[in-house]
């Protein structure tokens, strides 16, 4: 296994299934940085057209799969890779991602450790698989940028070059093959940006290459600095959504076909030629169908002809691309302030970004970011000023630290948790200026209490309330109000102590500590407690919180 910086990795030659997985959590942490630069290159506004999202969500599939395996072989490594990605796969991009590590897991086959030969032969497996799970290829997409970068990886082995040079070869040769995108595709032309699928790679080879190289991955995001270089803008052109408006987009639709002896070929041809933008992929037992087109039952009957169906998921584009260039269009007039937010769990990031945050820095309890973090994070903001949402009360020192030390105007909402950014967000307004907002947002907090829920780690008397360690303890704005083992019955009392019943809307954020199943079962028990009060469910992701709870 590599150890250390770049000093230790310099002329190394194998490198084995830990240092796979290391590979690729740092280009999980790298992307996930760029997640809403490489949303906002989206041409089309379908259901899986949020390619930054989806490629991460399946590269963090990757990582879970492969994350249980310690100084395993390499090939184990890959292949618990590429099964994360099929099982993980999001809209169409990600569907490709899975192939994409299917044909690493190929190329990896057998190996207990790899040298840069393997690797550069393991790309080029990925770039067969990736181009054969679509139907109809087309060039200026991510495709295009999977093969420059699997033939520069296989250029020149002389026996002298090291993985860390195959690797360095294929993000140059990816980066340039993105830049291109727009004279492949006129669609991407006219939209004034690159292909975003094709961009995500790239920024995966990155992160791939700063960890061997034992390089920051905190640094000004890899869009941003593509673009600085004189590709094209990052965002849709309001001319391109214009002509765009009058176009038909159909229907999104997903499924899988589950049987014995699958044919995948056969059923790839088939979609390709009942639909658009198939792209299929899976085993002589499960098949995994993505696919547009203007009537999705015709692609459902084709799909029954090899077995049973699973998992449909159908979703109207065309509604959707209304939302979308009302969106886009009201971006390009909006004032130019930025939001900045701290949130921890993909949950919560999402809800955040919904409701306009455009940077998320990962952080929280245990996890506070530095002032240079919120600094890096304020600096590379689009917007020529920003506000920041700290969600934390330890972590509001260094923000406003931070905002003093920005080049640019910056302001720190004291917003102490998720729900009260949430009531911030609602009260944001990006025409009235940094200061009129500073105003509003700041009062649109007040009302807001927040509940937590998570395990004692010591017996503890506290507020009145006796502890034990293990069991469930239940926060009211930081304040310890009750404990217990019933999940549901601590937050019926949490609930309870904040007079919820003369409230008019409690949302539960479920954790990551909760399953769906136990958290339907809270919902409905709060439900039935407190009569009249609207009660919803959110997925939030969070780490140590079993809930974190707002209540209106």
């Amino acid at each position: 296994m590599v150890n250390g910086g770049a000093e230790s990795r310099k002329g190394e030659e194998r490198l084995d299934g830990d240092d796979l997985k290391a590979m690729l959590s740092a280009a999980a942490r790298l992307l996930e940085q760029n997640v809403q630069a490489i949303n906002a290159l989206n041409v089309y506004p379908v259901p899986d057209g949020d390619t930054g999202t989806n490629m991460f969500l399946t590269l963090k599939a990757v990582n879970e799969e492969a994350a249980p395996l310690h100084s395993a072989p390499a090939s184990a490594v890959a292949a618990a890779m590429a099964k994360g990605a099929i099982m993980g796969a999001k809209g169409n991009s990600g569907v490709i991602l899975s192939q994409f590590f299917k044909g690493l897991s190929t190329g990896l086959s057998g190996s207990v450790n790899f040298g840069p030969r393997e690797l550069a032969a393991a790309l080029n497996q990925a770039r067969a698989y990736s181009y054969k799970a679509v139907g109809k290829p087309v060039e200026g997409t991510i495709l295009t940028v999977i093969t420059s970068a699997a033939a520069a990886a296989n250029d020149g082995l002389d026996g002298k070059r090291t993985v860390l040079g195959v690797v360095a070869s294929a993000v140059d040769a990816a980066n340039d093959a993105v830049a291109r995108t727009p004279s492949m595709l006129e669609v991407l032309r006219k939209a004034g940006v690159v292909d975003a699928g094709g961009q995500g790679l790239a920024i995966i080879l990155e992160g791939m290459r700063r960890h061997l190289a034992g390089e920051a991955l905190v640094t000004p995001d890899a869009v941003a600095a593509h673009f600085r270089q004189g590709s094209p803008a990052g965002r849709v052109s309001n001319a391109f959504l214009q002509d765009a408006d009058d176009e038909m987009y159909g229907y999104c639709t997903q499924f899988i076909i589950k049987g014995a002896g699958l044919d995948v070929d056969a059923v790839r041809a088939l979609m390709a030629e009942t639909a658009r933008s198939a792209v299929v992929v899976g085993d002589d037992t499960m098949v995994k169908v993505h696919v547009h087109a203007e009537d999705p039952g015709k692609v459902l009957s084709a799909g029954v002809r090899y077995g049973t169906l699973a998992q449909v998921k159908i979703e109207n584009m065309d509604e959707q691309h209304v939302e979308f260039a009302a969106a886009r269009r009201q971006e390009a007039t909006a004032s130019d302030i930025s939001v900045i937010a701290v949130a921890a769990g993909e949950g919560m990031a999402a809800v955040l970004t919904d409701l306009g945050v455009a940077t998320i820095i990962q952080g929280g309890d245990t996890m506070n970011p530095s002032v240079r973090e919120i600094l890096l994070a304020i600096e590379q903001a689009p917007g020529g000023s920003v506000v920041v949402l700290p969600n934390n009360g330890n972590i509001i020192p260094a923000a406003r630290q931070a905002a003093e030390l920005a080049s640019k105007p910056a302001k720190v909402i004291p917003t102490r948790s998720i729900p009260q950014a949430v009531a911030a967000l609602f009260a944001f307004n990006p025409d009235s200026g940094l200061d009129g907002n500073l105003k509003e947002m700041e009062s649109a907090i007040e009302g807001i209490r927040t509940g937590e829920v998570t395990t004692a780690i010591r017996d503890i008397e506290l507020d009145g309330v006796t502890v034990r360690a293990g069991a469930l303890i239940g926060l009211l704005d930081r304040q310890v109000v009750a404990a217990g083992d019933s999940l549901p019955g601590l937050v019926r009392a949490l609930l309870e102590k904040a007079d919820a019943s003369a409230g008019s809307l409690v949302t539960l954020y479920r954790g990551a500590p909760v399953s769906e199943e136990d958290a339907e079962a809270t919902l409905k028990s709060i439900g039935e407690a407190f009569v009249g009060v609207e009660c919803e469910l959110v997925y939030g992701g969070q780490p140590h919180y079993h809930f974190i709870i707002s209540i209106e």
